[in-house]
């Protein structure tokens, strides 16, 4: 008897823990959407249409109905067999939809990056389609054999959870980690991508911030740091599926698509932000010596623009450091 108290008990727990990590990742995309919420209007709803205003948008707001869906079939005590069904098909396909749209996103940052070199798209391009098409074969597969029951607590004989629904997937493949293989290996090419434009930049003069390269130097940081988070979290979630019972399969799947959603707009939203300082004059600031006093004072890039005219003046000399 003591042994199936504590069965059911670790049921329940597994239960909570995937309800609360979904809503914790639910959190962060709610949170993100508040906080940049005036950015959004100012960069993007202002802004005329084109491509990424339109990725920007399906990323934002698709992920942002999948969230509501999601904490609606998790939460729920009216569940049904084929609400539940339709829960992990949504959930499933969604996670992979919203990857597919955060790669687009930083696909796009790339080609800006290489100067709109066809050979680095057709790269890209090729192996994004490559990834997705195996991970959506591995999810499709994966999700035609799974059955899913909605089975209230009451079956555990836990008095204070009766009332509860949860939904219980069965007949998972042992191999669905490998869903998250192909998504790894194209990050890192992305990754690698970035890497060495970025050197390149350096190399060229020494420093990403010099002689108008803010845009390229934020579009090499935020590629990187995308990277980072976003490896971290498709690896955890490889780990998590390796590793865990099926019970707990779900918790990492939320914060991937979590940070898939607010990593990829804010990519969008720094470039755009630092492109609208550009234009009204906000630069990286430089200081210049001038000779005739020796003094020490900052100005921005286009004032500086303004002060290498005037070296064609004998009277005023300016050497800039």
């Amino acid at each position: 008897m003591d042994l199936l108290l504590d069965l059911a008990y670790q049921g329940i727990r597994d239960v909570e823990a995937t309800r609360y990590a979904q809503l914790a990742s639910s959190s962060i995309i709610i949170f993100d959407h508040l906080m940049t919420f005036d950015l959004e209007v100012d960069l993007i709803w202002k802004s005329s249409w084109s491509v990424g205003k339109i990725l920007f948008i399906i990323n934002r707001y698709y992920t942002l109905a999948s969230v509501v869906f999601n904490n609606y079939a998790l939460f729920s005590a009216h569940l049904t067999d084929s609400v539940s069904h339709l829960y992990f098909q949504w959930q499933g396909w969604t996670g992979l939809i919203a990857c597919m749209i955060a790669e687009t996103i930083l696909q796009m940052r790339l080609y800006a990056l290489y100067s709109l070199n066809k050979k680095i798209l057709a790269l890209t391009a090729t192996m994004f389609i490559i990834a997705s098409s195996i991970s959506a074969i591995i999810m499709g597969k994966v999700l035609a054999s799974m059955t899913v029951t909605a089975k209230p607590f009451a079956i555990l004989g836990i008095e204070p959870f009766r009332d509860l629904v949860f939904c219980a997937p069965s007949n998972i493949s042992s191999k669905f980690f490998a869903f998250w293989i192909p998504m790894l290996v194209y990050e890192c090419l992305l990754c690698v991508l970035a890497l060495i434009r970025g050197f390149q930049t350096f190399r060229s003069d020494g420093t990403l911030f010099r002689s108008g390269r803010r845009l390229v130097a934020i579009l090499i940081r935020d590629s990187v740091l995308y990277f980072i988070v976003i490896t971290s979290t498709y690896l955890t979630c490889l780990l998590v599926w390796i590793t865990a019972q099926q019970s707990l399969l779900e918790i990492p799947i939320g914060f991937s698509v979590a940070m898939s959603c607010v990593l990829s707009n804010r990519v969008i939203l720094n470039v755009r932000d630092a492109n609208r300082s550009i234009v009204r004059g906000v630069m990286v600031p430089y200081q210049i010596t001038i000779d005739e006093d020796g003094t020490r004072t900052t100005v921005s890039e286009m004032e500086m623009a303004q002060l290498r005219s005037l070296r064609s003046q004998p009277e005023r000399k300016f050497n800039v450091i």
